[in-house]
């Protein structure tokens, strides 16, 4: 009986401490979550730029999440589920983040939906349609879904579109707009905290690349990026004032003034012609006032569109290359007048119908650590120069950013170029030249290419604010102009953008992704031959954030750029496609007998021990 009774209170003892337990668990889970992200590139985590801009607000954040509703399809339920997770987190992190989400156009009549959508479309939210709803009366009834949120902070209020889709066609719709939920909705926040744009300027006229063809870019920047990035095409054409914002003076009206530089960063896409000593000038200062500067500068005159009209050229070097060495060497840089070749990324040509390959063409995928070259993997470049780092005691800070293989060969000009060289078989001894370097970062403070001298037409110029040398700056060299050029179709353009112009046209894309629906221009880093989509958007677009300080904005990208696919040659085959479903359809079951098999012989063992 004592031993009853002391078994009796044990067991009462052991079942409160487990009700106890259980209650403790409960009531400290509701205030701790804890979670753990497998995933290679913590796609599932919150990025810690996005953590220090939530903990940065000092005033509520109010969500209003619209894609929400019994009309919603069946495939948009992931994007909710990951938008509910998601703004839990941001709650998590700031108390001053609230949100709901709403169907509003739950209950309305068609005159409301009507009204309520076109307030939608003046917000940049475009309503989608699902399906058709016929009424008793045989009355069709179009349903709508907003596919996005808005977000309000400080009397201010920005629209962030959730579902869009991959204009390189990499991923479907739904998948790329799970995978880009967090930019999306960390870039709007961003812009809505920190409301400061950075002023991009495309400088033409030295024959620079057209304006169709940098396009892509310029979309990517100025429509696909608007609240970071205004952007304009400038020339230069010997105006002191073209760069910097000038007034008058208020006690001398004929008296100007200099009030700081125009744009926060100039893209020069390969200068063809002779940079006259104003306009490198006018350059020169716009960096001496802490502007920066990604250039793209072909060294030779070498271009895929002469070599295949004549089967050979002879290549020299290119006259704005020319002219603009001495500012590069006065900024620590040197672009050679050479061709690179590297064996280990020949890549394709079209040569009248058929595919050879082509040493010039290359396949850059040697990228040193470094934000802008997060998980970049490979980026085209057409007939690259190699560039060395020169004025060691400079001390500027450079950064190899992207190099060739450590097979590559380096042919000086002038020289002639031919088709040919694609055909024949390669002196592997002529490839004794490893990781040359085509892309350099260079930061700090410069010297002037101009120091202790004025160009003969500025002599009178006493008010310009010359300095010798720079703020802190930085600019990016890239020994390659075409990989910023996308491929224009020049009789698809011109009538696509006259409908673009026309009112009429319903305008649910972008100007660039107009015209890539229209098939006027392409993405890019598009290669024609093979269809492969290089990451020369990605680079350059990178390139621009950070010259431009938003390295953040990097950060963020980066966790959509390396998402795994199935191996579509592979899961195709319908043998194949049956293994895997097999698989993942009797595995688990299997698993399942195991572990019930295991437990009955280890009961069976046990129990015959005690008998």
């Amino acid at each position: 009986m004592k031993k009853r009774t002391q078994f009796k209170r044990a067991s009462i003892i052991a079942l409160c401490a487990t009700l106890i337990a259980v209650i403790v668990i409960n009531v400290v889970s509701a205030y701790i979550s804890g979670k753990a992200d497998l995933t290679e590139y913590k796609r599932f985590t919150l990025s810690q730029s996005t953590i220090d801009l939530l903990k940065s607000t000092d005033d509520d954040v109010y969500v209003k999440f619209y894609l929400h509703g019994d009309n919603v399809p069946e495939e948009y339920v992931p994007l909710i589920e990951r938008a509910k997770e998601m703004l839990a987190e941001f709650k998590d992190v700031s108390s001053n983040v609230h949100y709901e989400f709403i169907d509003p156009l739950a209950g309305k009549k068609p005159e409301e939906m009507q009204a309520i959508l076109g307030q939608f479309l003046d917000k940049g939210l475009y309503p989608t349609p699902v399906n058709s709803k016929y009424n008793a009366g045989q009355q069709v009834t179009m349903q709508y879904i907003i596919p996005g949120a808005t977000i309000s902070y400080k009397n201010r209020e920005h629209s962030v579109l959730l579902v869009e889709n991959d204009m390189r066609g990499y991923y479907p719709t739904i998948d790329y707009s799970y995978m880009r939920m967090e930019y999306n909705f960390a870039r709007t926040l961003k812009a809505l905290i920190q409301p400061k744009k950075s002023h991009v300027a495309v400088i033409q006229g030295h024959g620079e690349l057209a304006t169709p063809n940098v396009m892509w870019t310029i979309g990517q920047l100025g429509e696909g990026m608007e609240d970071f990035y205004s952007v304009d095409i400038a020339t230069i054409a010997g105006r002191i004032n073209s760069l910097r914002n000038t007034t008058y003076s208020s006690s001398d009206s004929t008296q100007i003034k200099y009030l700081g530089n125009k744009y926060d960063l100039l893209i020069v896409p390969q200068p063809t012609q002779w940079v006259s000593d104003t306009d490198r000038y006018i350059i020169d200062q716009h960096i001496m006032h802490g502007g920066r500067v990604l250039w793209l500068i072909d060294a030779t005159n070498a271009s895929m569109d002469s070599v295949e009209n004549v089967q050979a050229m002879y290549a020299i070097q290119n006259p704005g290359y020319q002219s603009l060495q001495k500012l590069f060497f006065n900024y620590g840089v040197r672009i050679n007048p050479d061709m690179l070749m590297d064996m280990e990324s020949f890549q394709m040509v079209n040569v009248h119908g058929k595919n050879q390959s082509f040493p010039y063409l290359l396949n850059l995928a040697n990228f040193n650590e470094h934000p802008i070259t997060q998980h970049i993997e490979s980026v085209r470049a057409n007939f690259a120069s190699s560039i060395d780092s020169v004025n060691s005691g400079d001390g500027l800070k450079k950064t190899v950013l992207a190099t060739t293989s450590k097979k590559t060969k380096i042919k000086t000009a002038p020289g002639f170029v031919a088709l040919k060289e694609g055909r024949d078989r390669p002196n592997v001894a002529e490839y004794n030249h490893k990781n040359v370097p085509v892309a350099m970062l260079v930061e700090g403070k410069f010297r002037s290419a101009f120091a202790g001298r004025l160009p003969i037409a500025l002599t009178t110029e006493n008010q310009f604010d010359h300095k010798d040398y720079s703020t802190d700056t930085k600019q990016i060299f890239i020994s390659d102009g075409d990989m910023i050029r996308n491929f224009v179709d020049s009789a698809a353009w011109f009538p696509s953008v006259m409908m673009y112009q026309n009112p009429n046209v319903q305008r649910q894309f972008k100007m660039h992704e107009w015209l890539l629906v229209q098939k006027a221009i392409f993405p890019t880093g598009y290669d024609q031959n093979t269809g492969k989509m290089y990451d020369n958007t990605e680079f350059l677009v990178n390139c621009v954030d950070y010259l431009c300080d938003n390295s953040d904005m990097i950060e963020l990208r980066s966790k959509i750029l390396q998402i795994g696919q199935l191996d579509k040659s592979k899961t195709g085959v319908e043998k194949v496609k049956l293994r895997y479903q097999l698989l993942n359809l009797g595995l688990p079951l299997l698993l399942l007998v195991l572990t019930g098999a295991i437990a009955i012989v280890v009961r069976r063992l046990r129990y015959s021990r005690a008998r």
